[in-house]
């Protein structure tokens, strides 16, 4: 038999290990982690943690895993050759001194430490005639090589662990959550060794980070952030205006604690990012969606890209992760796997910024979330300036505790008052290039319409009247669209003097920061409207009476509503509420405070009724979150709503097609990961990400050909007209209005 045990082959370049130094490096790292966040685990938890490192490998001792890690020359005789490999972490169980641990700990806690290692690896059902076989015919001839590493284990391995590593046991909760702690914490420990990466980085001085800024530019703590700075044990539901200090507040709650903070769009997500760790110089953040290659390709540049930090962002070991909430809040299907994000979150304050953003699927699956977290020792701080009274309904009934102060967080001026900042006019008519011209242009004009369409048809129109505009929504090549949001952020700039048009779709409602003159948008419904109203007179006083917002219905109806779901962009009852609700504050400022009022008006049950799509799907998906149950078989709801698929433009093609060609020549060389990540950046910038629906619509008709990377990756080319000034255009009408 084997007497030098391996645990990794030595493949890919690195060298072999053995069991005994692979389990070292998962004990240093349990070491560390318990230093740099002490309170994620009782002092008898962190004890019984160490003990799933030391045993939870121990089963690779066994003659088909010795054998498959080694040359055939250096294999041995394996003498139960008809019996498939069994999984090592079954057998790991074999070897485990029961008795002994039985003395040391009681039999609850050697039951959460015998499922740790049991189920550690997430495998197929047992063969337990067959493992019996292994444990006994097997196993017995490596005890005396595991002590010699300085293993305890069994003189005679043992299979008569079985009601040790029942999940019947996991049914009570409070079962449940102890084991997600271990089995969560293991598989970190697990991860971070096998990857030879820190299991946690350990925190900078947020705060200290924070007041060096506010110092340099002469700011004070506002009420918001002392707030959140009085109280970082708590969870928290704050309402507080746009532009009013929101991420600097959460980071002031968020202290020297490891932070998940999550934003609704991609775009949003990286100017945090960029702002937290280059304006504020906050250095232990990183960055995690699933474009953050290219973004860290990105502000890499010339230099060498850091793997050190992408890799430990992706094993969500920074002290910050700035994120899109599908990459974490998946773990609320209790799928097998689940424990080691839950994990994760028991010792972590979770920051959800602009929550009424989300689809009603996506905030039943937060809510939910909340609930595990909570449960399990973690911390939450909802961030929004409209919050629907729902979903602090279904928070109370989900009995998930939280403060929520008695008034919002308003933006206030020099003088210490709130401010005002928008005059609003509702206007029953179709948004058109002649009710905008009737107005003043030689100023910041932001117009913001419910879909591509009625965007590219508005740009025309204003070509047409030979008026200067420029246009902005998600149907643009990754190029073009980074140059249109460089102008618009310019422009947007309260130190910038120019005046321009820009036409754009909620792409912009709370992913680009910036501040315009004046606001002509149609109307979706209220809390979009005044996440737009957010891009206008964002930190200023407003002190004329005439309009500054001007909200079109539309004649029947504006673009992207419809009576039908399928084809609407927003629920059509919410629309026609926020309408009905709105005309009453007709050509009158808006208060910040009266906007909060009128989303309670709108987004209640009594106000929405029962036939409203968006309460039926928020009701649905909650109920059936509530009733799954761990490590189920049966169908669960899933996380995603909208499947994209990446394209490039014919137009873009036939103009790229010789670099085009060059990379994907290049891609299919040998390369380093950095060459590989910024060559297939550099490909991506000529794509678009379209719905899947439109796409499967366009594929017999459109496609034109396929730019092929490997088995998992190509990119279709698209015969759908493009160009630079207006983007994709096509003609489609199955399927929701594209935006």
């Amino acid at each position: 038999m084997f007497t030098e045990l391996l645990a990794k082959s030595g493949a890919d370049k690195s060298e072999a290990e053995t069991i005994r130094e692979h389990t070292a490096k998962l004990l240093d790292r349990h070491s560390k982690f318990q230093v740099i966040y002490p309170h994620a685990l009782s002092k008898e938890d962190w004890a019984l943690l160490a003990e799933a490192a030391e045993y939870h490998d121990i089963g690779k001792a066994n003659t088909k895993f010795q054998n498959k890690l080694r040359k055939i020359e250096n294999k041995q005789l394996d003498l139960l050759e008809g019996i498939e490999e069994i999984p090592h972490a079954y057998l790991s169980c074999a070897y485990m001194p029961l008795r002994e641990l039985l003395k040391r700990y009681t039999k609850e806690q050697v039951h959460i430490l015998m499922l740790a290692v049991y189920y550690h690896h997430e495998r197929s059902e047992e063969r337990l005639e067959d493992c019996k076989k292994v444990i006994e015919q097997d196993l017995i001839n490596y005890v005396s090589a595991l002590a010699a590493e300085g293993f305890n284990v069994n003189e005679i391995p043992r299979h008569d662990f079985g009601k040790f590593t029942d999940k019947e046991f996991l049914r009570k909760r409070e079962n449940l959550y102890h084991f997600v702690r271990i089995k969560g914490f293991l598989n970190k420990l697990d991860y971070a060794a096998s990857g030879h990466l820190d299991v946690e980085i350990a925190p900078g001085d947020v705060i200290g980070t924070v007041d060096k800024y506010f110092k340099s530019l002469g700011y004070r703590k506002n009420d918001l952030q002392e707030y959140l700075f009085q109280y970082p044990n708590d969870n928290h539901v704050v309402i507080a205006s746009t532009g009013i200090g929101k991420t600097e507040g959460a980071l002031y709650w968020l202290g020297q604690d490891k932070g998940i903070f999550t934003l609704p769009l991609k775009v949003s997500i990286n100017a945090i990012y960029d702002r937290i760790h280059k304006d504020f110089g906050y250095e232990q953040v990183g960055l995690l969606h699933s474009d953050m290659r290219a973004e860290y390709a990105k502000r890499a540049g010339d230099q060498d890209l850091d793997l050190f930090a992408i890799n430990h962002t992706k094993q969500l070991a920074q002290p910050l992760t700035i994120t899109t909430i599908d990459q974490v809040i998946d773990f609320v299907g209790l799928y097998p796997g689940f424990e080691l994000k839950l994990a994760i979150f028991s010792y972590s304050k979770f920051i959800i910024d602009e929550i009424q953003m989300y689809s009603p699927r996506l905030v039943a699956f937060i809510l939910m979330g909340l609930k595990y977290i909570t449960d399990m020792g973690g911390r939450f701080l909802i961030m929004t300036a409209t919050l629907p009274p729902l979903f602090i309904e279904a928070m109370h009934k989900l009995k998930i505790p939280f403060k929520q102060p008695d008034n919002p967080f308003l933006k206030l001026n020099e003088h210490g008052n709130v401010m005002n900042r928008h005059v609003i006019q509702i206007i029953e008519r179709d948004l058109t290039v002649e009710e905008v011209v009737a107005h003043s242009l030689n100023q910041k004009v932001l117009i913001i319409v419910n879909t591509v369409k009625k965007a590219q048809e508005l740009y025309d129109a204003f070509i047409d009247a030979d008026c200067e505009v420029n246009l902005l929504h998600s149907r643009f090549i990754n190029n073009d669209r980074f140059e249109k949001e460089k102008s618009i952020k310019k422009l947007g700039k309260r130190d910038c003097d120019e005046t321009g048009i820009w036409i754009t779709t909620q792409l912009v409602e709370a992913s680009v920061d910036i501040d315009f003159d004046i606001l002509f948008t149609e109307l979706s419904e209220a809390t979009g409207l005044f996440q737009r109203m957010g891009r206008v007179y964002r930190g200023r006083d407003y002190k004329n009476t005439t309009p500054n917002v001007y909200v079109f219905t539309g004649y029947e109806l504006p673009s992207g509503v419809s009576e039908s779901d399928k084809r609407s962009v927003v629920d059509y009852t919410i629309y026609q509420k926020s309408r009905e609700v709105l005309l009453q504050y007709n050509n009158q400022l808006l208060k910040e405070k009266t906007k909060m009022d009128i989303i309670n008006q709108i987004y209640s049950r009594e106000a929405l009724g029962n036939n409203c799509s968006y309460l039926k799907e928020f009701d649905v998906t909650l109920a059936q979150l509530e009733n799954v149950l761990p490590y189920e078989e049966k169908e669960k709801p899933t996380l995603r709503d909208i499947e994209n698929q990446t394209i490039i433009p014919f137009a873009i093609y036939q103009e790229k097609e010789e670099e085009i060609q060059k990379i994907q020549k290049k891609l299919k060389e040998k390369l380093s990961l950095q060459l590989r990540i910024t060559l297939l950046n550099q490909l991506q910038n000529y794509t678009i990400s379209i719905p899947k629906w439109a796409y499967k619509m366009a594929e017999k008709e459109f496609k034109y050909d396929a730019i092929a990377i490997d088995k998992y990756t190509n990119y279709p080319i698209i015969a759908f007209r493009y160009t630079k000034e207006k983007g994709l255009i096509y003609e489609i009408e199955e399927g929701a209005n594209f935006l």
